[in-house]
């Protein structure tokens, strides 16, 4: 089936655990890129990867508060 019709019938490409497994790898990717940079910027990597853990944990926090807006005020928009 192409996927666009498994997305407008509602089905599902990926399975659940294969999108936790991309999650997390995500997760790991962006956290380097963020220590690397802030690394790049100080040359402390001691900043730089409690930075990267402070940002994750906000990232994490606005994507819930974002998420939870989505769901109010989102319906709205078609």
């Amino acid at each position: 089936m192409p996927p666009f019709v498994v997305f407008i019938l509602g089905g599902s490409m990926e399975s659940k655990k294969r999108s936790l497994i991309k999650t997390f790898s995500w997760q790991a990717v962006h956290m380097t890129l963020v220590a690397g940079t802030i690394y790049v910027l100080t040359g402390e990597w001691e900043i730089a990867g409690i930075a990267a853990l402070a940002e994750l944990v906000w990232e994490t926090a606005a994507y819930y508060v974002h998420e939870r807006a989505w769901a109010r005020w989102g319906k709205k928009v078609k």
